[in-house]
């Protein structure tokens, strides 16, 4: 087997899914903390 390196990204949210409630959420969450 053999090592594999990956990289390490941090994120407070993670949305999944771009229709109506992904786009409503990423919406809200902007104007909470902008």
């Amino acid at each position: 087997m053999s090592d594999i390196e990956r990289e390490s990204m941090e994120f407070d949210v993670v949305i999944v899914g771009a229709g109506p409630a992904g786009l409503a959420a990423a919406i809200r969450l902007k104007q909470v903390n902008p």
